[in-house]
C-alpha cells in the first residue's frame, strides 16, 4: 500500500507539473502517462503470478508514443524516457521467456522502471520551464 502511495504521489507531481508548466510535448505525454497509470492495473489478470499481457500490451503503445515523439521532437528527456520504457517492456518479455521468475520480483521490476519514465518527464519539464523564461 506504502509504495502505490509513494507511485501516485510521484505520479500526480510530475504530470501536474508537466500540465501547469510544459510545453505540448510534457502536456501530451503527462496525458498518456496518466492514462496508461490507470490502464495498466486495469489489464492486469494475475497479479504476476503469470506473464501480464495486458500491461505489456499498454507498456508497449506507451513506448510506441514515446519513441514516436522522441524522433519528431528536439527534446532530449523523450530519449530518456523511451530507454526507460524500453526496459520497463522488456520486463514482461523476461517474464514471458522465464516463468521461474518470483511474481514479486517480477511486480517490482515493472514497477520500478515508471519511477526514471516520471523522472525524465519532471527533468524535461523543469528544462523546460526553465530555459523557456531565461
Amino acid at each position: 500500500m506504502l509504495f502505490q502511495i509513494m507511485f501516485l504521489i510521484a505520479l500526480l507531481a510530475s504530470c501536474g507539473a508537466a500540465l501547469w508548466l510544459g510545453r505540448n510535448n510534457e502536456r501530451w505525454t503527462a496525458v498518456v502517462l496518466l492514462v496508461c497509470a490507470v490502464a495498466s492495473p486495469a489489464a492486469e489478470t494475475s497479479e504476476f503470478a503469470h506473464p501480464e499481457s495486458g500491461s505489456l500490451v499498454v507498456g508497449l503503445l506507451l513506448l510506441a508514443y514515446l519513441i514516436a515523439l522522441a524522433l519528431r521532437s528536439d527534446r532530449f528527456w523523450l530519449l530518456w524516457a523511451a530507454g526507460f520504457q524500453i526496459v520497463g517492456t522488456m520486463i514482461h518479455v523476461v517474464r514471458l521467456v522465464d516463468v521461474s521468475i518470483w511474481p514479486n520480483a517480477y511486480a517490482v521490476a515493472q514497477v520500478f522502471w515508471a519511477y526514471p519514465v516520471l523522472g525524465a518527464l519532471a527533468m524535461g519539464t523543469w528544462w523546460e520551464a526553465r530555459f523557456r523564461d531565461a
